[in-house]
């Protein structure tokens, strides 16, 4: 009966997350045009004349750094995105990222069904429902997401006696892969590693020796990529050369000063603290039965989330089991069976109330809000189709955000002057030349001399200061025309013999602009 009770709980708790992480792909600032690209190369290499090793550590897709070299830390999610944009499109590439988000929700359900009460699972699951679709970017991480639910669900059974060891061998196959999928591998052995400390604390040597064969084994499986032991290091070594910063990366303090809003932080606090609260109870109240591995593993990533909101939605996928964990012990503990009745009651109670706050507290974010579905925003290659069919000829200078889609849209007949990973471009030419250049108009001149652009394809609602004083300069320089804009692009022209038939044909007037 509870079984069946589960599965019922888990389809709805899975409609209801589908509410939140159906959102139709923002093409121009995402990054999946070029994981796209990057799996298309792979796979056709002799037709693009570039070996797998350029793919894999040159900087091939831009004309500033070409030669750069990186570890292509995701080459392996470029191969199967790309695979499923040729069987499914744009539309496919949504619902695989859905779905992956699903399936690592429904695996750290199943992790604690046999140690958590339904009405608990039902009302953890509804409330961290907002925190687990806090990124709904059809990105690699999702694979990330559902290997960390499958490694915590085999580890914890397996510490419970409830599978064969034999099983455990699976995390290294697994890890493998995910070592040439996504950054996020570094985690396969710090979830090994809470579960062996759990044993060995517990002084139950048989899982503690078999944990760490695994544990040997899986860190000995991320040495089989094209990089070795510097693909191993390289999340301990990504931000050595990251010269420009992103949303994701900052603290929330750090966001919350600048005024930066977002749902999810306060949904985060209340997550932290319910979880410190209870598990702080079950350790005084019922130690023997207190979660180690699993306490640390929530605790962890959400200093990781505290420190960098990207590792929200992971956050809460891992918080699902201890909380649901901590709160079936405490009710067993403080309530009677008999009071059975009373407790369906109040999770009934509860759970509407989550709802309707979540609902609430969330309604700016909800996707029917924004572009709820599948594939791409309405009019998303309008400005790509401009520039293709007027014939727009490079060197283009783009800022960061739009990167990803030119990338896209035009290599190799054009290359990109920035794109949306600081990894792949030397820390000092963000500092040095691409926030200079956008910021003092003497600078962007003598770039401008250095690469003779033709082109401007410009992100217009990047909210960077630079950014926005550069567009406004650019209005009013006499030496470019601005021949297409729309909501989110603005796309200039050099004054020069060869644009001057577009510009003819396609110059706006500047009093549309409105600048000071």
């Amino acid at each position: 009966m509870k079984s069946k009770w589960f599965w019922i709980i888990c389809i709805l708790l899975c409609l209801y997350l589908s509410i939140f992480s159906f959102q139709k792909i923002n093409f121009l600032t995402a990054d999946i045009g070029r994981h796209i690209k990057n799996g298309e190369i792979f796979l056709n290499s002799a037709e693009f004349g570039i070996s797998k090793s350029e793919l894999l550590h040159t900087n091939l897709f831009s004309y500033t750094y070409p030669d750069f070299s990186f570890i292509n830390h995701h080459w392996g999610s470029g191969i199967l995105i790309y695979i499923v944009f040729l069987l499914s499109g744009y539309s496919g590439l949504s619902l695989a990222y859905t779905l992956c988000i699903i399936l690592a929700f429904i695996f750290t359900l199943q992790t604690v069904k046999e140690d958590g009460d339904i009405s608990n699972i039902l009302l953890v699951g509804l409330f961290l429902v907002p925190l687990i679709a806090d990124r709904t970017e059809v990105r690699p991480e999702a694979v990330s997401y559902l290997f960390i639910s499958i490694f915590i669900y085999i580890l914890y059974q397996f510490s419970k006696g409830r599978i064969n060891y034999k099983l455990l061998f699976l995390i290294p196959v697994l890890e493998m892969l995910w070592s040439n999928l996504h950054i996020y591998f570094i985690f396969g052995p710090f979830l090994i590693g809470a579960f062996l400390f759990e044993a060995l604390i517990r002084r139950n040597i048989f899982i503690a020796k078999k944990l760490g064969i695994i544990l040997i084994l899986t860190f000995l499986v991320t040495l089989v990529t094209p990089y070795g032991l510097s693909g191993s290091l390289y999340p301990f070594t990504i931000f050595s050369n990251y010269g420009y910063m992103i949303v994701e990366n900052q603290s929330i303090p750090f966001l919350e000063k600048l005024s930066f809003t977002n749902p999810s932080f306060l949904w985060y606090k209340i997550t932290f603290g319910v979880i410190t609260l209870s598990s702080f109870l079950v350790l005084v109240y019922k130690r023997r039965n207190f979660a180690i591995a699993l306490t640390v593993i929530s605790l962890t990533f959400a200093v990781l989330a505290f420190l960098g909101i990207r590792h929200i939605t992971a956050f809460a996928l891992v918080s699902l089991p201890i909380l649901i964990y901590n709160i079936s012990t405490l009710q067993k503990h403080f309530f009677d069976k008999k009071n059975r009745e009373q407790i369906i009651f109040i999770s009934g109670v509860l759970s509407f109330l989550i709802i309707t706050g979540t609902l609430i507290h969330f309604s700016g974010k909800l996707a029917w809000n924004r572009d709820f579905g599948l594939g791409l925003r309405g009019h998303s290659f309008d400005s790509i189709n401009f520039i293709k069919n007027a014939a727009i000829a490079g060197p283009i200078f783009n800022n960061y955000d739009i990167g990803g889609a030119m990338i896209f849209a035009f290599f190799p007949k054009e290359k990109v002057f920035v794109d949306n990973r600081p990894e792949v471009y030397p820390e000092e030419f963000f500092s040095d030349i691409y926030i200079p250049m956008q910021e003092n108009s003497t600078i962007w001149q003598q770039v401008d001399n250095k690469f003779n652009f033709n082109a401007i394809y410009f992100y217009r609602l990047d909210m960077t200061p630079w950014a926005q004083n550069f567009l406004i300069q650019r209005i009013d320089d006499p030496k470019w025309a601005p021949v297409y804009v729309d909501g989110e692009t603005l796309i200039f022209l050099k004054r020069n013999p060869e644009n001057s038939k577009i510009i003819s044909e396609y110059e706006l007037p500047r009093d549309m602009f409105r600048t000071p």
